[in-house]
């Protein structure tokens, strides 16, 4: 049994906090929010809007803060604030703790923005009394725009596989432990993989949606059935059926913002993203033809 605590009780904070206390651990979930935190204790959980109380009654941190997009870069406000607010309360422990960023983040973020962060508000060195994981989530929540079929969705229960990106060996052996009673492959790497993990996954569904959406307005122009050609098509298991829902815009919390951002790191990086472009633009044009706002 592992002492977690959540910093960040949205959506996925709930769902990853929720999953681990059903594993057996105890779950203490912070937030900024008053009103939030009186939500979750109404329901039987452990919260509170004193960070420095959940740091102590925990081994480990997931950082579960919201990643915007602003003006198609990543804004990392929350999770700076986030970050320096943990380190200054692991200034008070004594004891081996692994800070866990679960917040989809840009690769090297961790390196370059969290890490430091961390040492110099806690005043310790990572990789001695503190430990910095990557481990990025594959939830799904199905936006109602795209479809309502539900068999897309992914639960803490239902992801096929775990990543940790891990800054040493330690701290990712302490966090393959608290995964290890799902019993799905998990895969190990370095912090900066494990970030593009995650944003190739997002981007990739991104695609295969506007790939059906260019199938749709072909088969429109030509009078053919666009349905019976995604349902024919989507038997091949090597291309399947997600996204063949088309004439629809794909929104929800993570893809558009994602796709945005990542074209943002792509162009920082001196690299024109042409498809994951068009992808945006498909996607725009269908929403606002659907009425749909980004």
């Amino acid at each position: 049994m592992a002492r977690i605590s959540i910093i960040g009780s949205g959506v996925v904070g709930t769902i990853i906090g929720n999953g681990f206390k059903k594993l057996g651990n105890e779950v203490a979930f912070y937030d900024v929010s008053e009103k939030r935190v009186q939500e979750l204790r109404d329901l039987g959980f452990e919260a509170t809007i004193n960070l420095a109380q959940a740091v102590q009654k925990s081994d480990v941190s997931f950082v579960c803060v919201p990643t915007p997009t602003k003006d198609g870069k990543i804004d990392l406000s929350y999770i700076k604030s986030a970050t320096e607010n943990l380190a200054r309360c692991l200034k008070e422990k004594s004891d081996y703790y692994v800070v866990v960023v679960k917040s989809t983040v840009v690769p090297t973020t961790t390196e370059k923005v969290v890490i430091p962060l961390l040492e110099k508000n806690s005043e310790k060195k990572i990789g001695e009394t503190i430990g910095v994981c990557v481990n990025p989530e594959f939830l799904t929540e199905i936006h109602r725009s795209w479809t309502d079929e539900n068999i897309f969705t992914r639960d803490f229960f239902s992801e096929e596989r775990i990543v940790i990106g891990e800054f040493d060996k330690r701290s990712g052996d302490m966090l393959q432990t608290l995964y290890e009673p799902l019993k799905v492959p998990i895969f190990r790497t370095d912090l900066k993989t494990a970030e593009m993990i995650k944003y190739v996954s997002n981007c990739a569904l991104a695609s295969r949606i506007s790939y059906w959406n260019e199938i749709y307005y072909t088969c429109q122009k030509l009078g053919v059935d666009s349905n019976f050609v995604a349902q024919v098509v989507g038997m091949d298991k090597r291309i399947g059926k997600y996204g063949t829902i088309h004439g629809k815009a794909f929104g929800g919390k993570c893809l558009p913002k994602d796709l945005e951002a990542f074209i943002g790191l792509a162009e920082e990086v001196g690299y024109e993203p042409k498809l994951l472009k068009a992808v945006a633009e498909i996607n725009r044009k269908i929403g606002k033809e659907r009425g749909i706002r980004e």
